[in-house]
Parts: C-alpha cells; sequence; structure tokens
C-alpha cells in the first residue's frame, strides 16, 4: 500500500512538471483589449511625430511674430532717427538766421559804439586838455592873489576857492578814469582789414603757408595765432569762416606728443574736437590744430598750407 501511495505520488508529480513545460513553450495569449508592445511603440512615435511638427510650427509662427515686432521696431527708430536729423536741420537753419539776424544787428550797434567811444575819447581828450590848461590857469591866479595882502575876509575866500578847485580836480580826474575805461570797452583800436570781437581784435588771413610760418606772421603784427578762451569765441571765429575753408588755431602738441598748449602757453581746458579727433594720423603725425566752418577742431600736420587767424588786444 506504501508503494502504492509512492507510485501515485509519483505520478502525481511527473504529471505537474509536465504541466508547467507546456506553458513554459506555449506563449500567453495577451488579455483582450491591450495593445501589443509593437502598436504601442508605433503609437509613440507618432505621438513624438505630432509633438515635433506642432513644436516647429509654434516656433516658426514665433520667429514670424518676432520678424514683425522687428520690422516695426526698425521702422520706428527710422522715423526716429528721420524724425531726429529733421529737427536738428531745421534747429540748424533757425540758428543759422538767428545768427545772420544777430550779427546784422551787432554790426550797426558796433557802428554806433564806435561812433560813441570817437565821442568818448574826444571829451577825455578835451577834459585832459582842461585840466591842464584850466587848472594851471586858475592855480596862477590864486597864487598872485595869495601873495597881495589882502585882508581876511578875501583869504578866507580864497582858500575856499582853492578847495572847490580841488573838490574839481578829483571830480575830473574821476570823470577821465571812466572815460578811460570806457574807451578800453569798447575797442575803437583795431586795424583795418581786423574783426572785433569783445576786447580783441581778429585778422583772418586770405593766403595758405604752413603753422610756423602763420605763427611767425602774426608776432610780425605784434598779434598771435588765435587761442580759444570761451565757446563765445569759438562760435565768433566759426562764423568768419567761409566757403568750406580752414583756419589754423594757435594750438600744438609738437612738443610732447598729446600734451595739447596754446602759444601763449596755457594748457587746453576747453575743447571742441571733431569726433574722433585728435588722432594724430598718418606717417608724419598732425601736430596742428584747426578749426573747421561748423566750429570744431580737428589735427593735421604742421607743414600743410592753410589759412589762419590772428589775434591781438584792442
Amino acid at each position: 500500500m506504501s508503494q502504492s501511495e509512492g507510485a501515485i505520488g509519483t505520478y502525481e508529480k511527473w504529471d505537474f512538471d509536465e504541466g508547467t513545460e507546456l506553458e513554459k513553450r506555449e506563449p500567453r495569449k495577451a488579455p483582450k483589449g491591450a495593445l501589443s508592445p509593437e502598436r504601442a511603440v508605433a503609437l509613440l512615435y507618432v505621438l513624438l511625430a505630432l509633438a515635433f511638427v506642432l513644436f516647429t510650427t509654434l516656433t516658426i509662427v514665433s520667429l514670424q511674430r518676432v520678424s514683425a515686432a522687428w520690422k516695426v521696431l526698425e521702422q520706428a527708430r527710422m522715423r526716429s532717427e528721420n524724425s531726429h536729423a529733421m529737427a536738428w536741420r531745421n534747429l540748424s537753419e533757425v540758428q543759422r538766421a538767428l545768427d545772420e539776424q544777430l550779427s546784422g544787428k551787432l554790426k550797426a550797434i558796433h557802428g554806433q559804439l564806435l561812433n560813441v567811444s570817437q565821442e568818448v575819447e574826444n571829451m577825455r581828450w578835451k577834459m585832459t586838455r582842461c585840466q591842464a590848461e584850466c587848472g594851471k590857469e586858475l592855480s596862477d591866479r590864486l597864487r598872485v592873489l595869495e601873495e597881495r595882502d589882502a585882508p581876511e575876509p578875501v583869504l578866507r575866500q580864497l582858500a575856499e576857492v582853492k578847495q572847490e578847485q580841488n573838490r574839481t580836480l578829483a571830480l575830473l580826474d574821476a570823470a577821465l578814469e571812466e572815460a578811460r575805461n570806457l574807451s578800453e570797452i569798447l575797442c575803437t583800436r583795431c586795424p583795418a582789414g581786423w574783426q572785433q570781437f569783445a576786447k580783441t581784435c581778429y585778422f583772418f588771413s586770405s593766403a595758405a603757408i604752413h603753422w610756423l610760418a602763420a605763427k611767425e606772421h602774426c608776432t610780425r603784427f605784434n598779434a598771435q595765432l588765435a587761442v580759444v578762451n570761451t565757446e563765445q569765441e569759438n562760435k565768433f571765429l566759426a562764423n568768419h569762416i567761409m566757403e568750406n575753408r580752414v583756419f589754423w588755431l594757435g594750438l600744438t602738441d609738437m612738443d610732447k606728443e598729446s600734451n595739447w598748449q596754446w602759444v601763449d602757453g596755457s594748457s587746453l581746458t576747453l575743447t571742441f574736437w571733431n569726433s574722433g579727433e585728435p588722432n594724430d594720423a598718418g606717417h608724419q603725425g598732425e601736430d596742428c590744430a584747426t578749426i573747421l566752418p561748423n566750429g570744431y577742431w580737428n589735427d593735421i600736420p604742421c607743414a600743410m598750407p592753410r589759412t589762419w587767424i590772428c589775434e591781438r588786444s584792442c
């Protein structure tokens, strides 16, 4: 009976192992409604392709919008630049017209001041002559009266007259000093052919020579190449430059590169250099300064022939 049970147990074990082996050999069927791995991979590829197409489309649309916005900004920038250029041109024309009107009025005023200055000079000369002659005559008469024997009242009157003479002479000296100052302000002693600005006379040449020769030429007239101290002076010089000419200034760095000095020994503090200047371009260098018709400065070789500007005090 034990063997029978053992036989039966052996049989049952063999039957179980065989069933397991058959399950391994036969593939399991997928549940109904589930995707196969091949279909899942294909579906994933389709989704990735759709995502790529969508991303590409969005990118193209964004680039088009950015391009359109950039185009609008560029058009706005161009309109702004055109408006700025037009406004600057209109402002320049208005400034030129005002300068011409102001120049005409200044010439008229200068002519009137010259007439007044001449009258002041004549009055000053007459006052000086009167001080010398009339004062001397009155002093001589007072001296003669003092030397005579005169009563006390007369001597007191003479003393009073002498005090009044001293007060008159003091007032006359003050008037002469004021007339002298006014004559200096009006500046009536500019040579013929020279232009006057403030208390300085300027000569604008028509010939062209190199910088050192221009400097020497100014020295002969007890003058120097123009030294610019104020913006108004620089504008005055530019307004007198015609026909797109270029004039030498009394400014150089020939002694030490980039150390610009005026001919009167003063250092350069106020500048009106053109854009990118001074650049010391060329093999020979550019060590002398010129002024352009627009009022800006440029450095060029000192040996180049240019017209020049001399200046001297009134």
